[in-house]
């Protein structure tokens, strides 16, 4: 069984817990907290957080939907719940360097899975 866990923390303390979690036996948790502090490969980080948001909004676990997924007919995400993820994608493409805006009409269009990959990869 998978948890979920949220934790706002500084870099200061992801660093520190960057060292936990390297003393562990888990390779499956450093690699992710290895992706999440150096952001290293791109496409991976934005895949691992657009599909964390589209699990947030739809309740279904990543792993449940793929890149062909349709946010409406797999996904069950009508016009309002796409409109939330502006605020999710923003956020992504804050914490890779970039200012560009995510707009909800942008947010509104999206179909598929793969659409949100190519509107965060937009921004950068």
């Amino acid at each position: 069984m998978k948890h979920k866990i949220y934790l706002t923390v500084t870099e200061r303390d992801l660093k520190k817990l960057e060292k936990i979690v390297n003393d562990s036996a888990s390779d499956e948790l450093s690699d992710l907290i290895k992706l999440l502090i150096e952001k290293d490969d791109t496409d991976k980080y934005i895949r691992h957080h657009v599909y964390l948001s589209l699990s947030d909004i739809s309740g279904f676990e990543p792993e449940k939907f793929n890149e062909d997924s349709d946010l409406k007919l797999d996904l069950g995400l009508g016009i309002y719940h796409k409109r939330a993820l502006k605020s999710y994608f923003q956020h992504i493409v804050l914490d890779l360097g970039s200012t560009k805006p995510i707009t909800v009409a942008e947010c509104e269009r999206l179909k598929k899975v793969q659409d949100c990959l190519k509107l965060v990869k937009s921004k950068l």
